[in-house]
């Protein structure tokens, strides 16, 4: 379903569903609290997804995130409890109508493998290569340093692979908050990565706000849940309450990355502080 915002049409995709510790994506939070938000099974793992979004604008197509991709080992697999919808990518995009050669940018809000390994796939000799091979790919600056040369707490968010089929596509380092397309724009934060970019889409007539891993699913609209993935706790936190008081004020869409069961909310003010004011399809 293509969500019309005035000028510029949305659309989410899931790329594919897998399962975290539910500890580690609740950070600090006691599972008294959060399995309130979501069920786990006998493992403590929840069901999680990965949701990009399509943007479409002036014969423009555009895709923030890549989504976890298909190569990995059963072994990998397993870990994560991935579960692969279509495959890969462009098996999704092409579901919906859409050739991944059609794709002309594409946003990676960082490089943590379950938002940007979908950027790789294997040809039939077993080669890896661009799934999307005419986009221009879009990274800020300071993430990319990082992920070239992450410290012990995120090397295991990062694969070596994404970021070689990366240099071989055309691919712009971004110093700061940036128009990639008329009305469409990207922000850095630091809190949960160094780098990390939000998305914001200025409409005619709405806003969409697209957080990524700053608020992952409608649970972490509360300002004091976070994930044991945040580097910067304290100052995902007060990113965090930044955009939702903007949020608020625009009367904005917020779509959340990794939540199974909403795709997007709206925000209201309630006596006891931010509510939730509805639940959003996109």
């Amino acid at each position: 379903m293509w969500v019309d915002l005035g000028g510029i049409e949305a659309k989410s995709l899931i790329l594919s569903r897998f399962r975290l510790d539910g500890g580690t994506m609740f950070g600090q939070v006691p599972k008294s609290l959060w399995s309130k938000c979501a069920q786990a099974n006998g493992s403590n793992r929840i069901p999680l997804v990965i949701r990009a979004l399509l943007l479409r604008t002036g014969g423009e197509l555009l895709l923030v995130e890549a989504g976890m991709g298909s190569d990995y080992t059963p072994d990998e697999a397993h870990r994560l409890g991935i579960e692969l919808l279509e495959g890969d990518l462009r098996a999704a995009l092409q579901a919906e109508g859409v050739d991944a050669r059609d794709i002309g940018h594409l946003i990676l809000t960082h490089l943590h493998f379950d938002h940007s390994s979908g950027v790789c796939i294997r040809d039939a000799g077993s080669t890896l290569g661009p799934a999307l091979p005419r986009a221009r790919v879009y990274i800020q600056r300071t993430h990319w340093e990082k992920a070239s040369a992450p410290g012990p707490l995120e090397s295991g968010s990062f694969r070596p692979q994404d970021l070689a089929i990366l240099e071989h596509m055309d691919l712009r380092l971004l110093d700061g908050e940036t128009e990639i397309l008329p009305r469409i724009t990207v922000r850095p934060t630091d809190g949960h990565t160094r780098g990390l970019q939000m998305v914001v889409v200025r409409g005619n007539a709405d806003r969409l706000y697209y957080p990524s891993d700053l608020i992952p699913t409608l649970a972490h609209v509360r300002p004091a849940y976070g994930t044991a993935y945040d580097m910067w706790p304290e100052r995902l936190a007060e990113e965090k309450m930044t955009l939702l008081a903007e949020v608020l004020a625009q009367d904005g869409l917020l779509v959340f990355v990794h939540d199974p069961r909403t795709a997007a909310c709206r925000l209201g003010q309630g006596s006891a502080g931010l509510r939730i004011r509805s639940r959003e399809e996109i």
